[in-house]
């Protein structure tokens, strides 16, 4: 029983959310339309997501700062050795080309 009572009305939710979130727009003729169909509100609609990105960082697992530089000099290494790389291939191509088409 006590589980029961603990459990939100999903009815009753369903109806604060729609009376929180939106209003409603008045379309001749009314009908399950008029009734179903809400105008935004586009400053509750930004503000309910910076509230929804706010409680996602604080779920994020942040990296220590040990971990975050040695994040740092992994990349900065990578990139040097792909910069090498390019730049022997860059060299390579350009004596193949010219010992073969500028002969």
């Amino acid at each position: 029983m006590a589980e029961a009572s603990s459990k939100a009305n999903p009815k009753n939710s369903k109806k604060r959310l729609r009376t929180v979130f939106a209003r409603r727009i008045n379309l001749p003729g009314g009908g399950w339309l008029a009734k179903n169909i809400r105008a935004p509100r586009p400053l509750r609609a930004v503000g309910g997501y910076f509230a929804g990105a706010y409680r996602e960082l604080r779920e994020v697992k942040w990296p220590t700062r040990r971990a975050t530089w040695g994040l740092t000099l992994a990349v900065i290494v990578f990139t040097v050795v792909l910069a090498i790389v390019i730049l022997l291939l860059d060299v390579g191509f350009e004596q193949l080309f010219k010992r073969i088409i500028l002969k």
